[in-house]
């Protein structure tokens, strides 16, 4: 004689997971390892719900905080599951809101910046804003960062983020704002002393760049993509070209160009 096993155990999960908030809409789902065809029946506190549905889901607000319990029937044997183990559902009053960071926040036209919105617990779907929080979000993300490629001077402004799950969505405070300015591609300026030049004296060209201090220089001479090398007679030093000895074959249109980690060129001839 065969003597079956204990009936199968029911058991409880909620989504979203984690940390639940105030006026959240959470969804739990009962779960039953052995068979298909259950009648879910739902306890809270000890205390039937309502009658059995063939549904394994249920919805509730999350302020109702409970413990809840699922059991299955079905008319064949096993005819029901033991009753789930409790499932203690917490909710924190206070509304969350989302920390906005950024990489860069002084660009120049062509750079890339990346925003990141953190925000306690998971689950979420990011809405960013630029300039009023109540216009439409300019993008909607499923992970916690925005990147901006190719900034053009348009992209500028105040950026919020919030993020929000649920249906019906449940949406977090708007984050504090984080500013972003893109500037226009610095330009350089070319200076040469002595001008005029003649044949044997040495020449000093200067690139001068307004703003920023970490430039790296090229030279380069008639041509954009031909470039002065260093030489016995040509010595670049910071952002100083020297010539030496002067003759008609340094004759000819100069241009610098300043990098700096890997933002665009400023050029200048």
């Amino acid at each position: 004689m065969y003597v079956s096993t204990a009936p199968p155990t029911a058991s409880v999960s909620v989504s979203p997971h984690g940390l639940l908030y105030s006026g959240e809409t959470v969804t739990l789902q009962c779960d039953i390892s052995d068979y298909t065809d259950w009648t879910y029946w739902w306890y809270r506190n000890e205390q039937l719900l309502s009658p059995g549905s063939p549904s394994k889901t249920i919805t509730t607000l999350s302020d109702q905080v409970s413990q809840y319990q699922c059991q299955g029937t079905r008319t064949d044997r096993p005819q029901s599951s033991q009753r789930s183990v409790s499932l203690h559902i917490s909710v924190t009053g206070n509304k969350p809101k989302g920390t906005l960071r950024s990489d860069q926040k002084d660009l120049l036209i062509g750079d890339r910046v990346t925003l990141t919105c953190t925000v306690e617990s998971s689950g979420w779907r990011f809405y960013w804003y630029r300039h009023r929080q109540d216009s439409e979000p300019v993008a909607t993300t499923s992970g916690s960062s925005y990147t901006l490629s190719q900034v053009s001077v348009s992209d500028g402004g105040q950026y919020r983020c919030r993020a929000g799950r649920g249906d019906p969505v449940y949406y977090t405070q708007y984050s504090e704002t984080v500013h972003i300015q893109v500037t226009a591609m610095t330009k350089a300026t070319l200076t040469v002393k002595p001008n005029p030049v003649y044949p044997g004296e040495t020449v000093i060209l200067t690139c001068s760049v307004g703003s920023y201090i970490d430039w790296r220089y090229k030279w380069y001479k008639d041509s954009k993509d031909t470039v002065v090398s260093q030489s016995e007679r040509h010595i670049v030093t910071g952002d100083t070209l020297t010539m030496s000895r002067a003759s008609e074959s340094d004759q000819g249109l100069y241009w610098c160009q300043g990098e700096r980690d890997s933002r665009l060129k400023s050029t200048s001839s």
